[in-house]
């Protein structure tokens, strides 16, 4: 071989090599994609667990940071256990997913109330959701134990938008017919005074819960004199005066004269309108602030829907309205204040469910 075709063949192959370099460094930098499938992700970062109690301030500071961090979208800013438990609406979902991926800010009606014997907190306030387009109301219960979150309760009752024309944001659903009272968000500006006034003296729990356990006992058995309510007791559900309202709805066109809601906090279990449609289950304390005398409770309300019409004293037979002629339920979670023993308010929400649903936490 001469010494021209060595020095050709020498050239030839410095060429090759470089170019091989060439592509292999493109390669590089321009990898095929993998579809994710060598995608390692860290851990949501969670904030080591303090031993020690967490006083009333704590708490509400726990639920301050809750809403922020769901207003960031990352569990990852907040005081979350590892193995939290978490549920909306009684399902179990798993943290930041759900309202975090939706809520946008809370409104201006908040009441917290805390059990620091109990590491418990609580919270029912308004918020909204997609930048503010939809109004809800929440409660919700927070468990902390050693200044970490082991246990977050949420049950939310939103608007219901009905856009005329079809077009717009509808959250009630197309085949969901209208409620007897939906939320209405005028009625959560601001809590009544009369739920956050100071008590002269703290409640004993057991007096709390005896209270409020009475009032679900009146309302199974449409008797309100078993019922410990103050003279100056009022009721709201969803935003809307469940008592002295003269003006509430009207149930049955054939008599306009019969408007629920309309009588006081006894008389109004008396009438037994509710009482022969919803059989109450699974009450539960969800939080008991002695200092404050306010108890959160969660109830089911199952109406079967076999009842067609009620006999009410005073007025003849009512016919049942044609959206409770179904088995469905009511999530309720309600807010009691109750002062020297007696209830003086009661401020609820209710949510429909499937028939027979549970809250996610039952033993």
């Amino acid at each position: 071989m001469t010494k021209t075709t060595i020095e050709t063949l020498l050239r030839a192959l410095t060429l090759a090599l470089a170019l091989m370099g060439a592509c292999c460094m493109a390669a590089r930098a321009n990898p095929a994609p993998d579809q994710g499938k060598n995608l390692t992700r860290a851990p949501n970062p969670m904030t080591a667990a303090t031993p020690g109690a967490c006083n009333r301030d704590c708490l509400y500071a726990m639920v301050d940071k809750y809403f922020d961090a769901m207003l960031s979208r990352c569990p990852c800013n907040t005081n979350l256990a590892q193995d939290v438990k978490y549920t909306e609406n009684g399902q179990p979902v798993k943290p930041g997913e759900g309202i975090w991926k939706t809520f946008s800010g809370r409104g201006t009606y908040r009441v917290y109330l805390a059990d620091p014997s109990r590491g418990q907190v609580g919270y029912y306030g308004s918020f909204t959701e997609f930048g503010g387009q939809l109004f809800g109301m929440m409660a919700m219960r927070l468990k902390v134990k050693d200044h970490q979150i082991t246990e977050a309760e949420v049950i939310i009752a939103r608007q219901e938008l009905r856009p005329k024309g079809g077009l717009g944001m509808n959250t009630a659903g197309v085949m969901t017919p209208r409620l007897i009272d939906e939320v209405d968000p005028g009625g959560f500006i601001s809590p009544s005074p009369a739920l956050l006034e100071p008590l002269s003296k703290p409640e004993g729990r057991d007096q709390l819960i005896a209270a409020t356990n009475r009032y679900f006992d009146g309302f199974a058995q449409n008797n309100g004199s078993l019922v410990p309510f103050d003279a100056q007791c009022s009721r709201r559900e969803n935003g809307i005066m469940a008592t002295d309202n003269p003006v509430g709805p009207v149930v049955d066109p054939a008599q306009p004269a019969f408007h629920v809601f309309s009588q006081g906090c006894a008389q109004e279990i008396d009438r037994g309108f509710f009482g022969a449609l919803f059989k109450v289950r699974d009450t539960r304390q969800l939080v008991v602030d002695e200092q404050q005398g306010l108890v959160l409770d969660l109830t089911f309300y199952d109406n079967e829907g076999s009842t067609k019409s009620v006999a009410v004293a005073g007025v003849g037979n009512v016919a049942v309205p044609s959206n409770l002629l179904r088995p469905i339920s009511f999530m309720k979670p309600q807010l009691f204040k109750v002062e020297n023993g007696t209830i003086r308010q009661i401020e609820g929400l209710s949510w429909p469910v499937p028939f027979g649903m549970g809250s996610g936490w039952d033993k």
